[in-house]
């Protein structure tokens, strides 16, 4: 099985998480702990949920759109670059190669963005380039200069099998408190459009594509309301044709709102109006699946945990607690 279609099979499925990180998560240390290359899986991981914290810290948005660690590349951080015949001999040396995988990873798929090219190949060009730096790297870290954050010298008695249990548990800890703060899976704020809405607004990095990315899907799916959304994003007086497409889109989906903006005249504001019951399925989606049955109750109360302030209304008029 390529690993495109280990991605596509692996998925969530009614907001449950059958594949993915938690998958890769129980079937990787078997791989990693066996062969002793848990520090480099825990190292890529921990940099590039690190880089994804800084990154928010300094834009108000999310680098990989909708995940801290994309499930394709924590994949990779466990099976891809991990071969023991190819990976460093010493324990910094190692720590070192996760760390520069996990970087790597970054640089490309920012690269591969700017560039038009498919992101998805992020966690695999760097791959061969990394294989020839195995011996450097081990020779790097014999210097003097390093021996004081060399991991090898804590702990020293456990040797063998037993310490690369003692990674295993520690990855494992690890693993437990980033799941715990949504660091890993696909619970995130990404998938929330009112997020990228406020975000378009304020003009933050990336944020209005990232927006269309995530109407345009929706409104693939479906949503009338996402429909309207995006072709008021893309602003109609610059692309009226574009715009009133998707006017029409919205307008046969049902979408009131929408069937307005398809007799909209230069000059006009278009019309907007909030969510249906019949969008909010489709919106509220977290993740790669659908949602389960949910009551209009229940509806609005994922649509007011994620920003979407008519859900509130809503929530608020039936009385729910």
């Amino acid at each position: 099985m390529s690993m495109l279609s280990f991605e596509k099979k692996y998925r969530v499925r009614g907001g449950t998480l059958i594949g993915g990180d938690l998958f890769d998560f129980w079937v990787g240390p078997f791989y990693v702990g066996f062969f002793g290359v848990t520090t480099m899986t825990m190292s890529a991981v921990v940099t590039t949920y690190a880089f994804g914290l800084l990154y928010f810290a300094s834009t108000g948005t999310y680098f990989f759109f909708d995940s801290y660690i994309p499930i394709a590349a924590f994949l990779g951080m466990h099976l891809l670059f991990t071969d023991p015949s190819t990976s460093p001999r010493t324990e910094l040396g190692r720590v070192i190669f996760g760390i520069t995988y996990g970087l790597s990873v970054v640089a490309l798929y920012r690269l591969l963005g700017d560039l038009g090219a498919p992101t998805f190949y992020d966690k695999l060009l760097a791959v061969p380039l990394m294989n020839l730096m195995t011996k450097p790297i081990d020779r790097l870290v014999a210097s003097a200069r390093l021996k004081s954050v060399d991991p090898s010298a804590v702990a020293s008695f456990l040797v063998g099998r037993a310490r690369n249990v003692a990674y295993v548990g520690v990855w494992t800890v690890a693993f437990v408190l980033m799941s715990a703060v949504n660091g890993v899976g696909d619970h995130h704020p990404g998938h929330w459009v009112p997020f990228w809405q406020r975000a378009c607004e304020e003009d933050r990095r990336d944020a209005c594509r990232n927006l269309g990315v995530l109407l345009a899907g929706h409104c693939g799916a479906g949503s009338g309301w996402a429909c309207n959304e995006y072709a008021i994003l893309l602003q109609p007086e610059r692309r009226p044709e574009p715009a009133k497409r998707l006017f029409r889109q919205a307008c046969d989906l049902g979408f009131h709102a929408g069937c307005d903006n398809v007799a909209l005249q230069a000059g006009e504001p278009a019309r907007t109006a909030p969510p249906t019951t019949a969008d909010y399925p489709i919106v509220l989606r977290e993740g790669k699946g659908r949602l389960p049955t949910l009551t209009s109750v229940e509806l609005y109360r994922r649509a007011c945990s994620q920003g979407f302030v008519d859900g509130c209304t809503q929530l608020r008029m039936s009385n729910a607690p």
